[in-house]
């Protein structure tokens, strides 16, 4: 059977929007954020000398998008943006202590999606997706 008579595209992003909505909502129950808001605060927490063109890299989205999140969450008094010390152009995003916080609290809604994915697919099912997701990730990237 062909990917376009199974039309797994469609089924791809449908089901991506619905995890992306159960845990938006369960964020948004404990806190202020999104999970693309929670994408940034990870991409930041992982990394040193973060700027926001790193964070869109590793999140493929638009600098504009991150700008806006970043402006945001810096509201939210979650990030800090530093001059670079190695290049007077740059910006480095820090996370404050409220930050690293909610990177920290963000795990249990999180657990809950993944313990439902455990209850639908097996332990093999669930290896054989995470590599096809790869796969098909590294191939569009």
């Amino acid at each position: 059977m062909s990917a376009s008579k199974l039309r797994l595209y469609w089924r791809l992003q449908l089901a991506a929007h619905f995890l992306q909505k159960q845990a938006d909502r369960d964020l948004l129950k404990d806190g202020e954020i999104t999970t693309a808001q929670l994408g940034v605060l990870s991409a930041i927490s992982n990394g040193e000398h973060v700027t926001q063109k790193d964070i869109a890299t590793i999140l493929g989205l638009n600098q504009s998008a991150i700008t806006a999140m970043v402006r945001r969450l810096m509201n939210l008094g979650y990030v800090e943006r530093q001059d670079s010390l190695t290049d007077g152009r740059s910006k480095i995003l820090t996370l404050t202590g409220d930050g690293r916080d909610v990177v920290k609290n963000t795990r249990s809604p999180f657990g809950k999606i993944n313990k439902r994915i455990e209850t639908i697919l097996s332990d093999e099912e669930i290896n054989n997706l995470a590599d096809y997701l790869d796969r098909l990730t590294q191939s569009f990237r």
